[in-house]
């Protein structure tokens, strides 16, 4: 019975995609703390981050997230996390690359008021 239920839990997490295990090595590799695959009462976070005055949930979001269904249940999640305090990332991409990963690293940056690293490099060529 435990196995059964072990292999229960197991199908409820997720994998995370190409893109969000590219963006969990930067964050890694920048010194950046963060926690992934968090369980909130509603939801999963993709990333999580424990900042005060409210904590920041990064969503990672691909093309299945663009269906409309799919859009109405992340909206009203998202609605529901954001009532309850909480700061709310939502990154979406097509496909991965690894000018999109820049882009999407930067605006998780900019969510937890950190210069992006595109304008930190271009303050130090001038």
């Amino acid at each position: 019975m435990s196995g059964q239920r072990s292999d229960w839990r197991e199908r409820l997490h997720v994998s995370p995609s190409r893109m969000e295990q590219e963006l969990a090595i930067k964050l890694q590799d920048d010194g950046i703390h963060y926690q992934t695959q968090v369980e909130i009462p509603v939801t999963t976070a993709d990333f999580y981050f424990s900042i005060e005055p409210r904590p920041l949930i990064v969503f990672v979001d691909g093309e299945v997230h663009l269906r409309t269904c799919q859009m109405f249940k992340d909206e009203e999640v998202r609605t529901l996390l954001r009532k309850r305090g909480y700061q709310i990332l939502e990154l979406f991409y097509g496909g991965y690359s690894d000018k999109k990963r820049d882009q999407l690293y930067d605006e998780i940056r900019d969510g937890l008021g950190m210069e992006s690293m595109s304008a930190s490099l271009a303050d130090k060529t001038i």
